[in-house]
């Protein structure tokens, strides 16, 4: 993988090499005076920190008052206007009063280029709440009607600049980036590229006269802090056009039966908010394959970083694809047998 190194070093040194005073000067040249404290959160796209300010704001009821969230976003993955998408759509949200978190408004605008290092990046309030591995009925309930409250506002405007989530964007490009890259020299990975050639062709037609609109694209359960009014939606760095279905799965993805009467229930609440009647929730396998063939794409796209060969160290082995062929075979035959098309 040395072309990913050549290709995307240039891009990303000043990324990769982003120091507390970098991310001091970033928010002191907002105007806000700061204590020192400086503390990295878990994040593998873009860089993110907890910055603590020298005095308290007022970010409203949920927030802490004397930290932010700042978040320099990785150059190379979404342009100056696809993150200001991001930022609106999170701006009409709150206009409804939606329980997400979005953007400060600095000087106008909630997007700043740090001169020294030509990153982007923004502030965040820091919510005050916590991430749960399990969810109790009412709280199913509950992220139900949030998410559909998302839909309703995400319907009714359009994006411009960010992607859509189809087999072209998701399948076929992913393909191309691995064949470019490839991550390993294996029988199974030249494999797994041909198959990939055989899932295409088996979404396009699923994929053909859906409804697209705005949604949140990463909608699982470490991307909802729940506070004391109740559930929050927060990273919306993943907002695209797709289906509506793409966040009616991720949250409950077991095919257990617990899994499914969850899955269940969350859409009826959901269909409490938004009167959709009918989903297409046959598309759970071909959007979670999907998903998993963009993982791989995803982190052969970003192997330069340290970070992401430390977290997937078995990535570049044989063994690893040999693993990613088998469960991509199986994904296919699951897709083919609900889909009513049969083997071949």
């Amino acid at each position: 993988m040395t072309e990913s190194l050549s290709l995307w070093g240039k891009e990303t040194q000043h990324f990769h090499l982003l120091s507390p005073d970098h991310v001091m000067a970033a928010v002191e040249g907002l105007g806000k005076r700061l204590t020192g404290r400086i503390m990295a959160l878990n994040s593998l796209e873009n860089r993110v920190y907890d910055v603590e300010l020298a005095s308290q704001s007022d970010f409203g009821k949920g927030f802490a008052p004397a930290n932010v969230v700042v978040k320099f976003y990785r150059p190379g993955r979404w342009c100056k206007e696809q993150i200001l998408e991001e930022h609106k759509f999170l701006a009409s949200l709150i206009d409804f009063e939606v329980p997400v978190v979005a953007p400060l408004e600095f000087n106008g605008s909630t997007l700043h280029l740090h001169p020294e290092t030509n990153l982007w990046f923004a502030l965040f309030p820091k919510v005050l709440g916590r991430l749960k591995d399990e969810l109790m009925k009412d709280e199913i309930d509950q992220v139900g009607r949030l998410i559909g409250r998302i839909h309703n506002i995400g319907s009714t405007a359009k994006f411009s600049h960010r992607f859509t989530l189809t087999p072209k964007t998701f399948v076929q490009s992913s393909r191309l980036e691995l064949e470019r890259l490839r991550p390993v020299d294996h029988i199974s990975f030249v494999h797994y590229l041909k198959l990939l050639e055989q899932l295409e062709m088996i979404l396009e037609p699923m994929f053909a006269h859906l409804e697209l609109q705005r949604i949140h694209g990463d909608f699982h359960r470490g991307n909802i802090v729940w506070t004391s009014d109740g559930p929050k939606a927060v990273d919306f760095d993943d907002c695209i056009t797709g289906p509506v279905e793409q966040d009616l799965w991720l949250l409950f993805p077991g095919q257990d039966e617990d899994g499914t009467k969850d899955r269940e229930r969350f859409i009826d609440a959901y269909k409490e908010m938004t009167r959709k009647d009918y989903l297409r929730m046959n598309l759970t396998e071909p959007l979670r394959t999907m998903r998993m063939v963009h993982f791989n794409a995803w982190i052969t796209k970003r192997w330069e970083d340290h970070s992401f060969q430390r977290m997937f160290p078995q990535f570049p082995t044989a063994s690893y694809w040999d693993q990613q062929l088998i469960d991509l075979r199986v994904q296919i035959g699951l897709i083919q047998e609900r889909s009513g098309m049969g083997f071949e």
